[in-house]
């Protein structure tokens, strides 16, 4: 086991420690502590294959994402007593966990052009976003887009647009 692995076990070890023992001493029981100990065991879980492997370790660790975060946002949901965190939630996730697997196919088929998936990605940050804005709507009435929302693709757009033009100045001859 790298020794990076043993330390950041350690370092989470020692944080879920001064949770408890702060939340045993201003509580007199766990109340608080336990969100954050399941919290920082889904990051354990998920960063894991990434400091034991590295790059190689990306995909498990997209894989144990997927597959811990909606046992975690049901004991969350217990936990707070909101419902609404796991509905909601198990919603939200699913879309943010398809975008991420997205995210690493691009990388992974774009391995020479990682300029081009960047900007690849940051556009399609942008129909993910509206998925989000329409889902939200249909769960909580929430505005499908707001002048935010437009901003903040616009900026998207023109970030993605300048990465393209990088990407095809410093490939013109490929």
């Amino acid at each position: 086991m790298k020794k990076t692995t043993i330390l950041i076990t350690l370092l989470l070890l020692i944080a879920i420690s001064v949770c408890i023992i702060c939340d045993l001493a201003i509580s007199g029981r766990f109340t608080w502590s336990i969100i954050t100990t399941s919290s920082i065991i889904l990051v354990w879980l998920v960063l894991l294959p990434i400091v034991m492997l590295g790059k190689k370790g990306i995909s498990t660790s997209l894989g144990m994402l997927s597959i811990f975060i909606i046992p975690y946002l049901y004991i969350l949901s217990i936990l707070i007593k909101e419902n609404e965190i796991f509905t909601i939630g198990v919603v939200m996730s699913i879309i943010a966990i398809i975008y991420l697997w997205c995210i690493f196919w691009i990388f992974k088929l774009l391995q020479r052009r990682k300029i081009k998936a960047a900007g690849i990605t940051l556009l399609l940050s942008i129909p993910f976003c509206l998925i989000v804005n329409v889902t939200l709507f249909k769960m909580i009435s929430e505005p499908i887009i707001d002048i935010w929302d437009i901003l903040s693709m616009v900026i998207i757009i023109i970030f993605a647009s300048v990465l393209f033009i990088y990407d095809y100045i410093n490939n013109k001859g490929n």
